[in-house]
């Protein structure tokens, strides 16, 4: 069941958005969500992997949308109706839900390393600010802050499925 809420609460924005592209009505949006998460119950006890769940979710998401054009019988038609745009576009969308899993990956991975490493790791990575500027703040030297940094991209490219 914990699991399962978890699951919930980490996709359900990202469904009732995908959902909404399609759909106007918000009654309509919330039940399709509703069904979508349905499915997934069932079908969760046989899925693993992260990406087996996402491809899950999304896979009946697209199911739940299609299903409803054709319980209304009305023509499912995207807003750009030529094939090669639909393609870009669900490519787009794919990248940029690899891109937030990737982020929420990396943000889980962060709360893993020690306070410090984390907070010179964002301040140099994120903030831009040099080493030696950091070290000054912390009044350290720039060569322990290249550590504390390295040492977090060295655990981040350990446990991440890219490299930075």
């Amino acid at each position: 069941m914990d699991h399962f809420k978890e699951i919930y609460s980490g996709y359900k924005h990202r469904v009732y958005f995908f959902v909404a592209k399609y759909l106007s009505e918000e009654e309509d949006i919330e039940e399709i969500v509703q069904d979508i998460f349905m499915h997934v119950w069932k079908y969760l006890s046989k899925t693993h992997s992260p990406s087996e769940i996402e491809a899950l979710i999304f896979k009946s998401a697209k199911q739940e949308v299609s299903n409803f054009y054709r319980k209304r019988k009305m023509i499912f038609v995207p807003l750009e109706s030529s094939p090669e745009s639909q393609d870009e576009e669900n490519s787009e969308i794919e990248k940029q839900i690899q891109q937030e899993d990737q982020l929420k990956k990396i943000e889980s991975l962060l709360e893993q390393v020690p306070e410090k490493s984390r907070e010179f790791f964002i301040k140099n990575k994120i903030q831009n600010l040099s080493l030696f500027t950091i070290a000054q703040e912390n009044d350290i030297s720039k060569t322990a802050v290249e550590k504390h940094v390295n040492k977090v991209l060295k655990f981040l490219r350990a446990n991440l499925n890219f490299f930075f």
